[in-house]
């Protein structure tokens, strides 16, 4: 990825360079950064939201919705167990 700091181009780093200039504050979350995946230059701070992203937790089965808080396979619906 390119970086640069106002007008200036800083030089190419990797996504680990990246992470460790924003960890170490030799980069700025006002840095932009340009990548080939990318249209347009974009700010670090940016780039950082990208990767912090949480992954989707599928959910395990159907969930009820009697209030028990119970997964659907251990309620009859009424909020009874088995």
């Amino acid at each position: 990825m390119r970086i640069s700091r106002g007008n200036r181009l800083i030089g190419e780093r990797s996504v680990g360079q990246v992470k460790r200039g924003i960890a170490d504050a030799s980069l700025l979350l006002t840095d932009f950064y340009y990548h080939e995946e990318t249209s347009e230059w974009l700010t670090l701070a940016d780039f950082l939201a990208t990767q912090s992203l949480p992954k989707a937790v599928k959910p395990v089965g159907r969930p009820c919705y009697c209030g028990s808080g119970l997964s659907f396979q251990a309620c009859h619906g009424d909020g009874s167990r088995y």
